[in-house]
């Protein structure tokens, strides 16, 4: 056990003054127990190891009842609750991360925060355990904002759930992702008073409603960019970024280089979604723009044809060319022949374009 944890947690780091070594004060804390009390909290934690343990296969070598270890569990972690003289730097330092950040933190920002703060490698079952045993933080489970996360209800900061709601507002209002310095800055000017930025990373990290895109930006959850559900998804996502039309091939090559999880995507079944997916538009030869890019469906032929229906007045060959081009990838030449189907457009004497009646 000893060698376990040392192994990950062995660096140093000062708080408050105090030098905090998390691999010797939790080896300190355990060996304070009797030896089965030990055993059951390191496997049920799983200090030291890759999973925890549940009740019935630690039961089940014991010879007891998985109420039995339940019992023994909670007694210990009761005892552990009354030695906080042995590690008082651990509850500093988390007392001080909590209150730096508004008194809520996701789980997996909290880890984050001391690592990169302490420059140790603390694991999430180690950061976990002491969340647990010190009094003065809760877990708190899932509701209408918030994933799972844990409070410090002496550091809670009044503006938590705002920050929240505005953000949402925010990116529903903008109707896309923003780099994370951007919607910070936009909350802060929207709160009553002055809410620190870790205040509202805080929030934002332990949100169900917003998260980070495989790009680092910040957006809705349920969004293409944030929570991709197939092929189709991935291309609006990569697209959208790439704010011009692209190749399918190159669509491909762009969701790959995102990973946005293990599976590797094909240029054919990339481009099977284009085709069938209404918010892309085929504008050239393989190439695709987004249909909220203001680009029209169809044929070049289908294209005029919208042109001329909103036109007040009929239109010059060259004007038609110039408004198509701004909306397809294609040679002047190809507009000109189309623009030749007498059964869809009508030439008047002046050179004009109309559409046939």
């Amino acid at each position: 056990m000893n060698s376990e944890i040392t192994s990950q947690e062995q660096p140093t780091h000062h708080s408050g003054g105090q030098t905090v070594n998390f691999a010797e004060l939790t080896d300190a804390a355990l060996q304070a127990l009797d030896a089965r009390s030990r055993d059951i909290i390191v496997r049920r934690f799983g200090l030291g190891k890759e999973e925890k343990e549940t009740l019935e296969s630690i039961g089940k070598e014991y010879g007891i009842t998985r109420e039995r270890v339940r019992q023994i569990e909670a007694n210990a972690k009761k005892e552990l609750t009354t030695m906080r003289d042995l590690f008082g730097s651990i509850e500093t330092l988390l007392t001080r991360v909590f209150q730096e950040h508004g008194g809520l933190l996701a789980e997996h920002h909290a880890v984050e925060i001391v690592n990169d703060a302490t420059g140790a490698n603390v694991s999430t079952h180690t950061l976990h355990f002491y969340l647990t045993i010190i009094p003065h933080f809760a877990p708190a489970q899932p509701n209408n904002l918030f994933e799972t996360h844990w409070k410090h209800e002496e550091s809670l900061h009044a503006q938590i759930e705002t920050i929240v709601l505005v953000a949402m507002e925010i990116l529903k209002e903008k109707n896309a992702p923003i780099a994370l310095t951007d919607l910070t800055s936009e909350i802060s000017r929207k709160l009553t008073g002055n809410v620190p930025d870790t205040h509202i990373r805080a929030a934002l990290k332990a949100s169900k409603h917003v998260s980070k895109t495989a790009f680092g930006d910040w957006g809705l959850i349920g969004w293409a960019e944030t929570s991709p559900r197939g092929v189709g998804d991935k291309a609006f996502a990569v697209l959208r970024r790439n704010g011009k039309p692209a190749h399918f091939r190159d669509i491909t090559k762009m969701i790959n280089d995102a990973a946005f999880d293990q599976k590797k995507a094909n240029p054919q079944t990339v481009h099977n979604e284009l085709i069938k997916d209404g918010r892309f538009i085929l504008v050239g030869r393989g190439l695709y723009g987004l249909k909220e890019w203001g680009y029209m469906a169809g044929t070049v032929a289908d294209v005029l044809e919208s042109i001329l229906a909103k036109a007040t007045a009929p239109m010059s060959k060259q004007e038609l060319v110039e408004e198509v081009l701004k909306q397809r990838m294609v040679k002047k030449n190809t507009i000109l022949l189309s623009l030749q189907n007498t059964d869809r457009f009508s030439k008047t004497e002046k050179d004009l374009y109309t559409l046939k009646k």
